[in-house]
């Protein structure tokens, strides 16, 4: 429906754009999710009416029985083929270490090459490839499998019943829709489980099939487990792997002999946790491992939403006691809650264009930088959808956040070499100590160059800034514009500019020759709008630096203001600018006397 819209009728588009961000002001959250869900409605709606007429109409042919096994083949290897290319071929391609041999991703983005990227990431062929053959697969390929499945099952069903017709048709109902829901929310491995399923039950176990309906859909559970159990007993097998007792403890290293005997327990309690969709730990971060309690995906159960404080929401009188919102805690809190906000609009879409390689529900990812480290556990996969929940990890400064960052972006690409001496290694290609080491990690670098809007951090001095005559004039120059800017933007204003006690209270700002005189606060050395002669500030010297600026901020709104010299609005923007430097200097000197 997006697109629709966005071909036929551009300019309605560019007013709901516009329209959404004027009201960024406000948690612009909830209206986006109820947007989404109307647009996903009607879309669905569409996309329901021709699939049902489509699916009826190929299901009254007989298209499917009379070219049964002509149909079928040509499906699988379709099926097959398209699943290798865009869930093995493309992703490996991709990755930063290609099959962990290759030195440098195959298919490099435009940013790979750039030191700091400043523009957003532009779409590449391949990614635009990826995303055809992923519809391809999600909407035509495998729909077409599973209408073929039903159609040839229920035929064959109808002549033989096994568990009675109406529990024939439950089970073929549940295992058709199962089988529909995992293409369309996780078709990664999909195709393997095709494969699989196919290679097994024609070639291996041809007397224990059933029907290939059935047989897909127990395997897709069988498969699901043998992955986990895989990932499970790879883990294990890095972590106590005796050349990893650099990145371990003491207790790890003491642990671990003690831990070889009871290999065989460590076995079964790995078969039982997969069974079971249990965690396995390591105790105390040793190599003896310990069987968790069952638990859903979506593991903190807490609300951790950012009550931010800070300037905004506190009083000035807080604000000059106690300094609120300077605390570490509450400033990191706010730079990951506003990664959650920009993962909220791109995460889905850098998911669906193989940004983030193959992912499923339940996968943790750890997004790295200079800055800061955040984890990224995906919770939920739906047709278009994904739910998500982010954690701060180590911030900027710690010994921890810049271990992880070295260990994660350490380079191999100049390891020389293999095994005890170093021969070199071939054009674009590891070592083989390089690729060895990389094969005995308990993580793997997936991309390189992600790009996501955030903030940046700069270290400023604020007492070397406040000691120095011109900064402190720049500092106050745009502290007064920000003062002005903020009080233009104001949704209030209106009502300040024709509130006739204000008007009342700023008679004496409305006269050209009223002189503002204070030594503490107003200077030569620091306002730009400081008349020598009248040692002070006046309206007219106060217009002649920020009138411009005024008119500015007040061209950019919607209803006009007046805003020449004589009006209200530069009336109450110079009395703000001499409260503001008033409550400037009252704070400064408090803090100069501590």
């Amino acid at each position: 429906m997006s697109l629709i819209k966005s071909k036929l009728m551009p300019t309605l588009v560019d007013s709901e754009e516009e329209r959404e961000d004027s009201e960024d002001i406000k948690d612009p959250l909830p209206e986006k999710l109820m947007n989404s869900v109307k647009e996903i409605l009607l879309s669905d709606l569409v996309v329901c009416s021709i699939a049902y007429i489509l699916t009826f109409a190929i299901t009254s042919s007989t298209v499917f029985l009379s070219l049964k096994p002509f149909v079928t083949i040509v499906l699988y290897a379709l099926a097959g083929t398209v699943g290798f290319v865009t869930h093995y071929l493309i992703p490996q391609l991709r990755k930063h270490h290609p099959w962990l041999w290759i030195s440098h991703p195959v298919l490099k983005s435009n940013e790979y090459s750039q030191y700091e990227p400043r523009d957003n990431a532009q779409l590449m062929w391949f990614e635009r490839l990826y995303v055809g053959l992923l519809c391809f697969e999600k909407y035509v390929v495998y729909p077409a499998i599973i209408l073929s499945a039903l159609t040839n099952d229920g035929f064959s069903l109808s002549h033989r019943k096994k568990l009675g017709i109406h529990c024939d048709v439950l089970l073929m109902t549940v295992a058709g829709m199962k089988l529909l829901r995992a293409s369309f929310c996780n078709p990664s491995f999909q195709f393997v489980t095709l494969v699989f399923t196919i290679v097994f039950f024609e070639f291996d176990c041809s007397r224990a099939s059933e029907t290939f309906l059935l047989d897909f859909f127990i395997m897709s559970i069988v498969f699901h487990k043998l992955n986990d159990l895989l990932h499970k007993l790879n883990f294990i097998m890095v972590y106590m792997a005796p050349w990893q007792i650099a990145w371990g403890s003491a207790f790890h290293a003491f642990a671990q002999p003690f831990a070889v005997p009871h290999s065989a327990m460590l076995l079964l309690q790995t078969f039982i946790t997969t069974l079971f969709y249990t965690p396995l730990s390591p105790f105390l971060g040793s190599a003896i491992f310990i069987t968790s309690y069952p638990r859903p995906v979506k593991f903190w159960e807490r609300n951790y939403n950012t009550k931010r404080i800070d300037n905004s929401n506190s009083r000035l009188v807080s604000q000059v006691d106690k300094e609120t919102g300077c605390d570490d805690n509450n400033l990191n809190s706010i730079f990951y809650e506003y990664l959650t906000r920009s993962l909220q609009h791109s995460l889905c879409g850098d998911l669906m264009l193989g940004r983030w390689g193959n992912y499923s529900s339940g996968d943790c990812f750890i997004l790295a930088s200079d800055y800061l480290n955040a984890f990224v556990h995906l919770i939920e996969i739906g047709n278009g959808l994904v739910t998500f929940q982010l954690r701060g990890l180590e911030f900027r400064g710690t010994y921890c956040q810049q271990r992880e960052v070295e260990a994660i972006t350490e380079g191999v690409e100049e390891d020389d070499s293999c095994c005890c001496c170093e021969p070199g290694h071939l054009p674009h290609v590891l070592s083989c100590n390089a690729a060895f080491n990389l094969r005995w990690l308990a993580w793997e670098v997936t991309t390189t160059k992600y790009l996501l809007e955030g903030y940046s951090i700069s270290e400023n001095n604020a007492a070397t800034m406040l000691q120095v005559y011109d900064l402190r004039k720049l500092l106050i120059t745009y502290y007064l514009k920000s003062i002005i800017y903020y009080l233009i933007q104001s949704l209030k204003l209106q009502t300040w500019i024709k509130d006739p006690s204000i008007t009342k209270a700023l008679v004496s700002y409305t006269k050209w020759h009223h002189i503002e005189r204070d030594p503490a606060v107003f200077s030569v050395k620091i306002d730009e709008d400081y008349v020598h002669c009248l040692q002070g500030v006046t309206r007219a010297s106060f217009c002649n630096i920020y009138l411009e600026w005024i008119q500015y901020c007040a061209n950019k709104l919607e209803k006009p203001v007046d805003c020449d010299e004589d009006s209200h609005l530069v009336t109450l923007c110079y009395a703000l600018s001499v409260l503001g430097r008033r409550s400037l200097g009252t704070a400064s000197h408090n803090m100069s006397n501590r």
